[in-house]
């Protein structure tokens, strides 16, 4: 296999194991709240799943430090307010 074909199969299994990885997180969220769909959850699985996004690009990312820096205060702000909004809903 050539390294092209090696890179376009290693970018789509990556893919797939974050989609896997946010449709597990969604799913065990949903079986603690006794698979109830509310705004709660969603915030919940926002919250986690950005975190995981968020850890997988630091640690990919060839982006400066300083870069990374300004990336993760934004991070943490969206954070912020996700977690106000769970707790406001829930």
């Amino acid at each position: 296999m050539d390294e092209k074909k090696k890179s376009i199969l290693i970018y789509y299994l990556t893919e797939f194991v974050l989609f896997s990885i946010g449709v597990g997180i969604l799913i065990i969220l949903l079986s603690l709240n006794n698979f109830d769909w509310s705004i709660s959850v969603l915030s919940l699985w926002i919250f986690f799943f950005n975190a995981v996004l968020f850890s997988y690009w630091i640690w990919k990312s060839k982006s400066r430090i300083w870069e990374k820096s300004i990336a993760g205060l934004y991070f943490f702000l969206i954070e912020i307010i996700i977690l106000n909004s769970y707790m406001l809903a829930g």
